[in-house]
């Protein structure tokens, strides 16, 4: 049966395999056969050197011991040449030697691997060595696509500067006379233009430089795929309904999209690790990320604000959060929309072993301590225009509008953010009236959502 390769690049993989025992390069080919990668075969490391220059392989598996050239010289002879500085070099040998390990860690081998082979662990070793080179490819390739984006941005900062300049000269020569003040008002028009040109530039190359860094992040963690726009989604949705200014709403939506810029510094075995299998030290490492990713943004010019969003995201509106222990409205109003909408995404969305009615009672729970309370009304309303579960209908009334034996999809708060019912509640009529009458003393959110 024909195994299937595990899609670890779009081009077929490269393999180059070296040995003077030809039963030992006849078990190695087999052990390949069934994945879809190009191999070739050779029984002498000169001859390995030669097919190696227009083969160009991503890995090479030598024998240490040969007649023309051992392998220690061949591995030297290929790590030293920058035609292959991407090629992994697996060394292998007969005799489990210390010293034999430590020659080939010296010839700049990636591995070192005694005979006799066990089929299923060398061809582990081959996917994972795979892994790494063609991940090592992709973050080559986007580092070259964001260096040349700053490239970019660079220069035209430097012309934005030239022109400022330009603005300055051009003051001071208002001075001089009438005549002077005439022709520099028709110049700065031109000026002017120009700068709105360049300007429009600038943010279009701000705005490809944020949709690099979210696919980047999105690359890089397996288990978030889409995690971060649906994040951005809910935030700029909770944002209009709080009827903040564009401005306001734009830095939000971005700084959502960004919000795990910071979780590119972890280890590449806890990136690719699912979230739910972390253990409770890794969670608290974890928790650090939002100060590593407003780090970053800081270095670049017109990133303040979403950099300061990022940097607070595990505030806690109680006060025992981290960086800085802000509590409740000192937390910056982005950094409170985030948190809701990031982990009512992780939970309602993302989670697979658990209900929307139990995720909403775990948020919930979480109400006046972790999360911002005001802002769970908001969230109730995004929720069911946007339902997870299309077999369930829900009704949006008023507080007028309620009746005995209705079901709360949603919890009833204060205006402030006090929960009054919570959700899937059957309403009575002493119930609704308690609502109704503390409706008198502090102002309820009106819409209620109910099970049809």
């Amino acid at each position: 049966m024909t195994l299937k390769n595990e899609n670890i690049t779009q081009r077929k993989p490269r393999i180059l395999l070296v040995d003077d025992n030809r039963s030992e390069l006849m078990m190695l080919s087999d052990f390949l056969s069934g994945y879809d990668y190009h191999l070739k075969t050779t029984g002498s490391a000169l001859e390995g050197l030669e097919i190696a220059k227009t083969f160009l392989p991503d890995i090479i598996v030598s024998d240490v011991v040969m007649p023309d050239m051992d392998g220690f010289e061949f591995c030297r002879l290929i790590k030293n040449d920058t035609s292959y500085s991407g090629t992994i070099f697996i060394l292998a040998s007969g005799y489990a030697e210390e010293k034999g390990t430590l020659k080939g860690v010296d010839a700049g081998a990636d591995d070192y691997l005694n005979k006799p082979f066990k089929k299923n662990e060398f061809t582990a070793k081959i996917k994972a060595f795979l892994r790494i080179r063609f991940l090592q490819d992709d973050l080559a390739r986007t580092n070259r696509k964001l260096n040349k984006a700053l490239r970019i941005l660079k220069e035209y900062k430097t012309e934005l500067e030239a022109k400022n300049n330009a603005l300055t000269q051009e003051k001071e020569m208002i001075q001089n006379s009438l005549k002077q003040i005439s022709l520099m008002a028709s110049e700065r028009e031109k000026t002017n233009i120009e700068l709105e040109r360049l300007n429009q530039l600038h943010q279009q190359n701000i705005d490809g430089l944020i949709s690099i860094l979210s696919s980047f992040i999105e690359s890089k963690r397996q288990y978030h795929r889409g995690h971060s726009k649906k994040v951005a989604e809910i935030s700029s949705f909770l944002a209009r309904e709080l009827k903040l200014p564009d401005m306001t709403i734009h830095g939000i939506e971005t700084a959502a999209l960004l919000h795990e810029l910071g979780k590119l510094s972890i280890p590449e075995e806890l990136a690719m690790k699912n979230p739910e299998e972390y253990t409770r030290q890794e969670k608290d490492f974890l928790s650090r990320h939002p100060g590593q990713g407003a780090s970053i943004l800081e270095q670049f010019s017109g990133f303040e604000d979403v950099a300061e969003i990022i940097k607070h995201l595990h505030e806690n509106i109680d006060g025992t959060g981290i960086p800085d222990g802000l509590e409740g409205d000192d937390i910056p109003i982005g950094s409170r929309i985030i948190a809701l909408a990031n982990i009512f995404e992780n939970l309602v969305y993302r989670r697979k072993d658990i209900d929307t009615k139990t995720a909403f009672e775990t948020i919930e729970e979480k109400m006046g301590s972790r999360l911002d309370p005001t802002l769970w009304p908001l969230m109730h309303k995004y929720a069911h225009q946007h339902p997870v579960n299309e077999e369930v209908t829900v009704l949006e009334l008023r507080l007028l509008e309620l009746e005995p034996g209705m079901k709360l999809a949603g919890g009833i708060f204060t205006t402030s953010g006090t929960k009054l019912l919570p959700i899937g509640t059957v309403l009575t009529e002493s119930a609704i009236n308690q609502v109704v009458q503390y409706n008198k003393l502090e102002p309820v959110v009106e819409t209620v959502y109910v099970v049809s």
